[in-house]
């Protein structure tokens, strides 16, 4: 009987750890959605530029420079709406990271759709000719009202489990992806950068 009580013991303890280990991934995973369930709030070592003021023209090979994002929250404001048509649908801005994202980290929009313009800012990620991560991966954000008011990618961890952003240049490119026939245009919209 001792030996069945030993074994019961044993099994209890590992399902302990086990349930304790899973509620703090749970908890983990909790506290990057949270974070990025409402828009960035700005914090002391939020660095903000205007987004019209940005050295580059915002095109594939020439994208808007947020420069280093390292330890720091960079947010270009007042950025113009993106527009349907070709050439006018993306806007890229660049970045560097000189050491790995960490937890949490995330790049992409914040904006507020209104009556006239429904549609949304679409991020996606890249690092030379290689897309990182598409759209598809966006975490959306809302307002107070359930509005949606963001979308970001998740720098830090990475979707799958695939670990955290590398030190590297990337360029975010931000997108138009409705129809005109739904909306011509996005609204104006903050480009948000966060790598604490």
């Amino acid at each position: 009987m001792s030996r069945i009580a030993a074994a019961v013991s044993r099994v209890s303890r590992r399902r302990h750890r086990t349930s304790v280990w899973a509620g703090a991934a749970t908890a983990a995973v909790a506290a990057v959605a949270t974070t990025l369930a409402v828009a960035p709030p700005a914090a002391a070592a939020t660095y903000r530029y205007d987004c019209r003021r940005l050295s580059g023209t915002g095109s594939y090979s020439s994208p808007l420079n947020l420069g280093n994002v390292t330890g720091r929250t960079v947010v270009a404001v007042n950025c113009p709406p993106l527009t349907s048509g070709a050439g006018y649908a993306n806007r890229y801005f660049g970045f560097t990271l000189t050491r790995p994202a960490r937890v949490p980290s995330y790049a992409g929009a914040s904006f507020v759709l209104n009556q006239v313009q429904k549609s949304a800012v679409n991020p996606s990620l890249s690092s030379g000719p290689y897309t990182i991560m598409h759209t598809g991966a966006g975490l959306w954000t809302y307002d107070r009202n359930g509005a949606f008011n963001g979308r970001y990618l998740p720098l830090a961890p990475l979707p799958g489990g695939r670990g955290v952003l590398a030190a590297g240049t990337y360029r975010l490119n931000l997108q138009k992806l409705d129809s005109p026939l739904r909306s011509l245009s996005t609204p104006w919209f903050d480009v948000v950068v966060s790598t604490p």
